[in-house]
């Protein structure tokens, strides 16, 4: 698709979207790949749905490439050029779509910095506000997301809050995050937060424990 980059996005392929402006810590969206034009894709519509309001707006996509048992990340900019709400498919069937235009060829990116995972309940890391413990949905070396139950006080967005990070047993204290992001769901109120302050420590031992938990999510996709 692009003589000048090492891969292509073919169709079918899964890719992350994050809209600008967007910190390294949200989350990002999900969408396949249904078609390619040049530097032109056409996407499935995400959930929750980009609207179409963000015609032009900036974005970046990234997506993994495997080759053997080799996993690599490749990411780059791109526009949302447009929206179409009965897109046919080879199959017949109808859907919704949007088209984005890349910008900037894409480049193999770190699956380290920014790359979020979702830590098993054993996976060896634990956060504490005070005297509670809070379950951990996902981390990055940006950020944290944890689950907060309706009965305990609420946090409040903007907040910053003095946390424990524990990793493989070890506790790094006196971490300080922001609230950024509240979503409710039917049974808690999940949090995102930034870090603002991290111990020099904390920092390659977190690293190192993202890129193992990492490398056992890929593995598992493989």
């Amino acid at each position: 698709m692009y003589s000048k980059s090492p891969v292509s996005i073919k169709p079918g392929s899964g890719v992350d979207i994050s809209i600008d402006p967007s910190p390294t810590w949200s989350s990002p969206l999900k969408a396949l790949v249904y078609d390619t034009a040049e530097k032109r894709l056409i996407l499935s519509q995400t959930s929750p749905p980009i609207p179409p309001s963000s015609v032009n707006k900036s974005i970046h996509l990234s997506y993994i490439v495997r080759d053997g048992h080799a996993v690599r990340r490749f990411g780059c900019s791109a526009i949302i050029s447009g929206f179409e709400n009965n897109y046919r498919l080879s199959s017949g069937i109808r859907v919704q779509t949007f088209i984005v235009d890349i910008t900037h060829l894409p480049k193999e990116i770190s699956l380290r910095k920014g790359f979020r995972v979702r830590p098993p309940r054993d996976g060896g890391i634990s956060l504490a506000i005070g005297k509670r413990e809070y379950p951990v949905l996902d981390i990055s070396l940006t950020g944290i997301k944890f689950i907060q139950r309706f009965s305990d006080p609420p946090f409040k967005m903007a907040e910053t809050l003095e946390c424990t990070l524990t990793v493989d047993g070890k506790s790094y204290p006196h971490l300080a995050v922001q609230v950024v992001r509240l979503s409710k769901t039917a049974a808690s109120l999940h949090v995102a937060a930034l870090f603002l302050k991290m111990d020099k420590a904390l920092q390659p031992a977190l690293s190192k424990k993202i890129l193992m938990l990492e490398r056992e999510e890929l593995s598992r996709d493989i």
